[in-house]
This record gives C-alpha cells, sequence and structure tokens, in this order.
C-alpha cells in the first residue's frame, strides 16, 4: 500500500511523503505518476471549498488508478495547524490529502471501505498540527490497513496483494519514446458555466502545466502528457469533438435540457470514451424515469462505445461524480 500526502502551500499542492511499510526507492516516473494523479484528486475534492468549515475529514473513493487497471486509489481529506502557511485567508491552516493505492480486489470486499475510514478517522481525530503527519505516523496507517486485510483475507492473501503493489512500483519500464498527448474533452450545457470556471481554476492551481488558456467558449489546460479543454455544448465544433481521446458529458437531465448534447453526439464520427455525469430531480420514481427517457435517446449516438456513466443530486455529489469520471477516463483500457 502506498500512501502519498499532499498539503496545501502558495503554489499548490506539494508532495510531501510517499510511504510503505518496507523500504523502497521511488524512481522519477513512479513520482510522477502519483504527483499527476493526486494534484487531480486534491483539486477536485477541494474544489468549490469557501471557506474553512466547508472542510470535513472524508474518505473518497475508490477511483480507477490512471497509470494501472490493477489498482484503485482512496482519498482521505484533512485540516491541521500549520504556522509556514503564508495565505492570510487560511489562518495558519493547511489542508492535506492522503492518497492510498489498493489492489482492486480488496476495494471489492464489501466492508472494506467502512473498516479503512475507521482507521482514518480515528487516526486524524488528534491530528492538530500539520507535522504530526510524519513518515511514522503514515506506517502506521499502513500498519493498521494491513491488519484489515487479515481480518478480512488469510495471511497469505493479504501477503500476496502487498507483493502486487511492490511488484507495480518496482517494475523498470522500457524507455519510451516522446508521449503524445491525451485530448480529454469535457462538454458542458451553459447553466453548469459557473461549476466549469471554479473545475478549470481548481485544476490550474494543482495540476503541472505547461500552456492555459481561457476564452468566453473555451477552457484549454495541458499538461506534459494531456490536454484538458471544457467546451459549451452549443459552442463544440467538429474538428474539436473528433480529436478527443474520450468527452466527459455533462447533462441537465433534472432541468430537462439536453437536447444539444444530442446534436453535438450526431456529430461524432470517431469513438473515444465516453463518461457521463448527469443531474437527476431529488423524487427517486422521476429521476429514474426521466434518467431512463434520456439514456434512451443517448444510445442512438454512443452505440458500443466505451461509456462509463454517474448521476447526483447535490454538489457534493457533483464533484465526487466529477472526479470518478475523470479518473476512468485517465485510466487504461
Amino acid at each position: 500500500m502506498l500512501i502519498c500526502l499532499f498539503r496545501l502551500e502558495d503554489v499548490g499542492p506539494n508532495l510531501v511523503e510517499m510511504v510503505l511499510d518496507r523500504n523502497v526507492e521511488f524512481d522519477q516516473d513512479t513520482i510522477d505518476k502519483f504527483t499527476f494523479s493526486g494534484s487531480v484528486t486534491y483539486s477536485l475534492v477541494f474544489q468549490g471549498m469557501v471557506t474553512l468549515d466547508d472542510m470535513a475529514s472524508e474518505l473518497y473513493g475508490p477511483f480507477p488508478f490512471a497509470f494501472s487497471s490493477g489498482f484503485v486509489q482512496y482519498a482521505f481529506s484533512f485540516i491541521a495547524a500549520d504556522k509556514t502557511m503564508k495565505d492570510k485567508r487560511m489562518k495558519e491552516k493547511t489542508l492535506g490529502l492522503i492518497i492510498m493505492l489498493v489492489p482492486e480486489m480488496v476495494s471489492k470486499i464489501d466492508t472494506f471501505r467502512e473498516e479503512l475510514a475507521k482507521v482514518l478517522v480515528y487516526k486524524f481525530h488528534k491530528v492538530y498540527k500539520i507535522n504530526q503527519v510524519n513518515t511514522v505516523f503514515l506506517k502506521d496507517i499502513i500498519s493498521s490497513y494491513n491488519k484489515i486485510l487479515q481480518d478480512l483475507l488469510s495471511f497469505k492473501q493479504a501477503d500476496l496483494l502487498s507483493e502486487q503493489i511492490l511488484e507495480f512500483l518496482q517494475v523498470k519500464e522500457k524507455p519510451r519514446k516522446k508521449e503524445t498527448i491525451t485530448d480529454i474533452g469535457v462538454i458542458y450545457p451553459k447553466e453548469y458555466t459557473s461549476f466549469i470556471k471554479k473545475y478549470y481554476a481548481s485544476l490550474l492551481g494543482s495540476l503541472p502545466y505547461t500552456e492555459t488558456n481561457y476564452s468566453g467558449d473555451k477552457a484549454v489546460i495541458k499538461t506534459q502528457t494531456h490536454e484538458f479543454s471544457f467546451v459549451m455544448d452549443s459552442k463544440v465544433e467538429d474538428n474539436y469533438l473528433n480529436k478527443q481521446s474520450a468527452l466527459i458529458l455533462l447533462a441537465n437531465v433534472k432541468g430537462k435540457k439536453f437536447s444539444t448534447l444530442y446534436q453535438v453526439l450526431k456529430k461524432l464520427k470517431s469513438k473515444p470514451k465516453i463518461a457521463l455525469v448527469v443531474s437527476l430531480p431529488d423524487n427517486i420514481e422521476k429521476a429514474s424515469g426521466e434518467y431512463a427517457k434520456f439514456f434512451t435517446g443517448l444510445q442512438r449516438y454512443i452505440g458500443d462505445l466505451p461509456f462509463f456513466s454517474a448521476s447526483f443530486n447535490t454538489n457534493y455529489e457533483f464533484k465526487t461524480k466529477m472526479l470518478e469520471a475523470l479518473f476512468w477516463t485517465l485510466s487504461p483500457d
């Protein structure tokens, strides 16, 4: 199990610790993978937070891990005193995020998430200062995680799962050719513009980007390996739509405003991965009917394309479902 600790600094989240329960020297490729994955998680978990009072210690996930289909990641948020914090708005406090890599089969055990959440809430309830979250503290969390596995699995199974992570981290990849840019497009309705602005700003504050631009119709963030672009559904052009490797589609089923999205997908000639994030009415019976109607129409355009869908009712759910969608588009096929 690998634990990465991110914390808020003036220039965004910074990787403080990468910890296993045994001595492993991480190569730069591994560090880069977790920095990228952690930056995205950090920006979305804390996106839209207005005051420190909005901050809660919570466990998020499981989310796909962008660099291996055999693992998932969990994230736990916390807040602690930090006298080194220069941003006066933070009142000498910092936001932190623990990123945990877990074999996918473990995440499917019914009680695993509940037990992991209990451990993290208990361990952090006495954390008041950021310097308390050190290597010793993180290794103690890993020890508790291992005990959870031993209770849920046989000793042999738990040991094999630990070896899986170790093998993944120690794989020395062959020198790679210069990586091509993976394009991920986010298409949204007009009424979600304010959310997209916050989402863009949040990613900008954490991703190691090389180029960025925000205009009235389109926002772009480029990293060394990815280009994230955000376009209003009424402004989508054919050449933009058909160059994307993956699309994240935001649909306002709650407001029954999704006809423009159908018009966009009629133009689709390529075969990208499709991640759908849908707002639903609060009434469960009405929500299921509206979603079924929307999805029936959508199916005419997406056919058998690789597909992920998630629905939400609240702003909190919106944030977490967007995180799930993004990591699904980043994960291996």
